[in-house]
């Protein structure tokens, strides 16, 4: 088996690297490792990587995870994933405005630089993106606008004038300056969209651009030299989650709503939006867990944003007075299979909170 890992271990370096390899034979060789075959992701994924290496390792990875959650998992082999995601955390693709922090399942943290973000862009197929605005730095703002009415104003001159900080009433309207804690749902096809200057979780139903660039401002900027997972994840840990949330909706005229809080089992929930992607902030309290709770067709993604605490993870045929553990803290993110029972439990004396992303893996892993 050893040989055989050391095999697939170098396979997954070829297909990285070359985009002429094959990839058939090594989704084969993948798929039979099975849960076996997620370590090799860990060796691979944690390093600095050219971005397009990143997503085609990334596309392996999500090929591995459809086949092994096909099945009913064990709460052995759940807890296997859940520590797989651990020790892996984020995979991190370095563009020249950002640090992009993803998951296979959707959930990404963008840190954008100040006054640099996303091209001014549509979807040219289905894809549901939650934008939970946690930072705004100078000149930041969120860009919404119908797409019949980008292709009435839009005139690549005065664009790029107003870009550099003209004035334009025409492109004004359409921006807008957030506070932290706003959340944007862009779910039709027809909303041009951007995020500038910027610190945002992106809860998405997948997590690969797919998307019709309309201005791409960033077309030539180099990625800076200091981008890399050092420095990625002290800029992760460094960051602090609102207090408090609110859903901004609608283009040049937007209405605002306080988002409030619903009480749980040992502290409360914010669902921030619950579609094909159910995307929530959670708040335990000191020395309080949840209930027992399960996803039958949804995996599970949690990424913990302050606090220590234990995640029970069981199948149903463990003993509920013995449920074996994971220990959690700052920043770990965790993988929950569907069909498998899971508690959260705070021990320190301050709040555990943490992001929640709940997604169908045929929606997410494709």
């Amino acid at each position: 088996m050893t040989s055989k890992y050391s095999e697939l271990s170098s396979d997954l370096e070829a297909y990285a690297a070359h985009s002429e390899t094959n990839e058939s034979d090594i989704v084969r060789r993948l798929i039979e490792f099975g849960l076996a075959g997620l370590p090799v992701f860990t060796e691979h994924l944690r390093r600095d990587l050219p971005i397009d290496q990143a997503e085609r390792l990334e596309s392996l990875l999500k090929l591995l995870l459809r086949s092994i959650l096909r099945n009913r998992l064990s709460g052995a082999e759940a807890r296997q994933i859940a520590r797989f995601q651990m020790e892996l955390g984020f995979i991190l693709k370095y563009k020249s405005y950002a640090i992009k922090a993803a998951t296979p399942v959707g959930y990404s943290i963008f840190i954008q630089n100040e006054r640099q973000g996303f091209s001014f862009q549509r979807h040219i197929v289905h894809k549901l993106e939650v934008f939970h605005i946690l930072q705004v730095k100078p000149g930041g703002y969120v860009f919404l606008c119908d797409f019949e009415q980008w292709q009435r104003t839009y005139k690549t001159e005065s664009f790029q004038a107003w870009l550099a900080g003209g004035g334009n009433a025409d492109y004004d309207r359409y921006k807008f300056v957030p506070e932290p804690g706003d959340v944007f749902v862009i779910s039709e096809l027809g909303t041009v969209h951007t995020v500038v200057g910027c610190v945002l979780e992106e809860y998405a139903t997948v997590s690969t651009d797919m998307v019709e660039r309309l201005h791409d401002q960033n077309i030539g900027r180099a990625i800076p030299p200091s981008f890399n997972r050092l420095h990625a994840e002290e800029a992760l840990r460094a960051i602090e989650m609102p207090p408090t949330n609110r859903a901004v909706r609608g283009l040049e005229h937007r209405n605002i709503e306080t988002i409030l809080p619903e009480a749980i089992p040992g502290g409360e929930r914010t669902v921030l939006c619950d579609s094909f992607v159910r995307a929530a902030r959670y708040a335990i309290a000191p020395k309080q867990g949840t209930n027992l709770q399960r996803e039958d067709d949804r995996v599970v993604l949690l990424r913990i944003s302050s606090g220590v605490g234990g995640l029970a993870i069981c199948d149903s045929s463990e003993s509920r007075s013995s449920i074996p553990r994971v220990e959690v803290r700052t920043g770990d993110l965790v993988l929950i299979p569907p069909g498998v029972q899971y508690a959260i439990s705070n021990e320190a004396d301050g709040y555990l909170t943490y992001s929640e992303q709940c997604i169908s893996p045929e929606v997410a892993l494709v």
